[in-house]
């Protein structure tokens, strides 16, 4: 894949991040898709897509639990309109990986900065409500480094942008993606499994605070990844590895 990237950076990562605003986003998104779907295949990531008639035809705001730097990777096989995700403002700073996002519409948070946070924010929210892109959060703020552990508390304070704008809000189930950097095993093909739960729309969220919302979106994920995901993923890996695995086993 460095090749690739090399190749993809002088000849039209750097060019693409200097005329950001002058270059149309479906062309920009066009551009980082086919690269990053490329790694995913390099990477021998086997995607696993459920729900995806509960993504709807309107600019939404999509969030899921967080488990590797690499999952926002997959998305961009699964989202054929632009998708842009917000990240912390380190990420920024990757060379390749910071400017590609950038491109592709993202937006980074600064953590000590509560300023430029809302700033940010505020034109998440913006895009939202004009219907411009979907937009990708991970309400956890960081990666839970335990795949098995009970999914960290939700921030509620990035649930605002979406509720502001009256856009539907849709819970994803994200698992897997932990296992792409991963060289303790080598198998023919990693699973990543993604589903998109039943969007939450304006109706539903009207009258309710952002903790309220963070606090449902947290329960329908971390139930269908309890009940359902992980099993589903258990039955995949089980077919894939020698001996026999079991879901409650660090791969």
């Amino acid at each position: 894949m460095l090749p690739r990237a090399i190749v993809a950076y002088f000849g039209w990562v750097i060019s693409y991040h200097k005329k950001i605003k002058e270059i149309p986003i479906d062309k920009r998104y066009a551009k980082v898709k086919k690269l990053i779907s490329k790694a995913d295949d390099i990477l021998k990531a086997d995607i696993y897509v459920e729900g995806k008639e509960n993504m709807p035809e309107v600019a939404s705001c999509y969030f899921a639990n967080h488990l590797s730097s690499t999952d926002p990777l997959p998305y961009f096989k699964v989202f054929e309109k632009p998708i842009a995700f917000l990240g912390k403002v380190e990420i920024q700073k990757y060379p390749i990986v910071g400017k590609m996002l950038e491109i592709g519409g993202g937006l980074f948070l600064k953590r000590d900065d509560l300023k430029q946070q809302l700033k940010v924010m505020m034109k998440v929210q913006d895009s939202l409500r004009n219907n411009e892109m979907n937009w990708f959060i991970f309400p956890e703020g960081t990666r839970n480094k335990d795949q098995l552990a009970i999914i960290p508390e939700f921030h509620h304070g990035t649930f605002r942008a979406a509720m502001k704008a009256g856009v539907p809000i849709v819970p994803v189930v994200n698992y897997g993606s932990f296992r792409l950097l991963s060289t303790k095993h080598s198998l023919k093909s990693y699973p990543i499994h993604i589903k998109f739960l039943p969007p939450i729309y304006k109706e539903e969220y009207e009258g309710l605070t952002t903790e309220d919302v963070a606090k449902i979106v947290h329960s329908r994920i971390q139930r269908e990844l309890t009940f359902n995901v992980r099993l589903k993923d258990n039955a995949v890996m089980a077919k894939s590895t020698y001996k026999k695995y079991r879901f409650n086993r660090v791969y």
